[in-house]
């Protein structure tokens, strides 16, 4: 069984998960790590940092095509990491259905 993490600031559930995602900050491209996700945002670890109220396209690895602009509500530093908290932000209905299509897939996948 998959642990979720919940807090009392948060609207939705976060599931844990370890995957490569594209970001972009409109300027350049960086692949980081996704840490976390749930309807309403994700978390990120990166090697670069992105300053609180930065604003990132996602681009999720199960749909290059799908693209969700956030924006960076919180960093601390991890060792030689940034761990961000990232919002998601003016969400059309498909990339709704796409995030919960990929929530859906994260929890119905065999633990390991």
């Amino acid at each position: 069984m998959k642990e979720i993490f919940s807090s009392e600031r948060r609207q939705d559930e976060r599931v844990p998960i370890e995957s490569l995602v594209t970001i972009s900050d409109g300027r350049r491209f960086y692949v980081e790590s996704l840490t976390d996700i749930s309807k309403s945002g994700a978390g990120l670890e990166a090697l670069q940092e992105f300053p609180s109220s930065s604003r990132l396209t996602i681009f999720f690895p199960s749909n290059s095509r799908v693209k969700i602009k956030g924006i960076v509500r919180w960093v601390w530093k991890k060792g030689h990491m940034y761990r961000m908290g990232l919002q998601f932000m003016n969400m059309t209905p498909k990339q709704k259905n796409s995030i919960h299509g990929f929530i859906h897939e994260l929890n119905s996948a065999p633990a390991i």
